[in-house]
């Protein structure tokens, strides 16, 4: 948790819905990546696998994932995840969809404060980056997930030098 109680975990998920978003303007498919990574990345570190090399390692995928529920892979930048049968990214054999993220993100992020507040700020940090960073896993990680997951929602703007906090 952080000190405003969210989790790493929230944070990822709508950093990472954010970045999508940035990147495409689709914002119900934004918010199945922004689980989907996040439920990638939980997994990743409990397998004890380095961030910057988990596109890197053939074969390795949640051993549940199964071939028939795959129907494609999608690209963000140098990033790879899968889409189910509807279109939404899956993982694990299952798609996340929209209303996943409500249940499993937004009601969590309401706790502490209002979504779409957090939303607004999220994209606005997230546009404050290269595109070049956003299309990079690694950089993405690096530079614009880990600074914030454990102070979200106060940020520091790049672009502007200014910090911005929403208490």
């Amino acid at each position: 948790m952080t000190s405003k109680g969210l989790g790493r975990f929230q944070v990822m998920a709508l950093l990472q819905a954010a970045r999508y978003y940035v990147l495409t303007g689709d914002r119900e498919k934004a918010l199945s990546f922004g689980l989907n990574r996040a439920i990638f990345y939980a997994w990743a570190k409990r397998r004890g696998v380095p961030v910057a090399s988990t596109r890197e390692i053939p074969g390795e995928t949640p051993k549940s994932l199964e071939r028939e529920t795959v129907r494609s892979v999608a690209y963000v930048g140098d990033e790879q995840a899968f889409l189910g049968k509807n279109g939404w990214f899956a993982i694990g054999g299952k798609e996340q969809t929209p209303e996943d993220f409500e249940r499993e993100i937004v009601r969590r992020i309401e706790s502490v404060m209002p979504f779409e507040e957090a939303w607004k700020l999220a994209l606005e940090y997230v546009s404050s980056f290269d595109k070049e960073v956003l299309l990079s896993q690694k950089d993405f990680y690096e530079k614009v997930y880990l600074p914030v997951r454990d102070t979200f929602p106060e940020v520091k703007l790049k672009d502007r030098g200014r910090q911005t906090t929403l208490f």
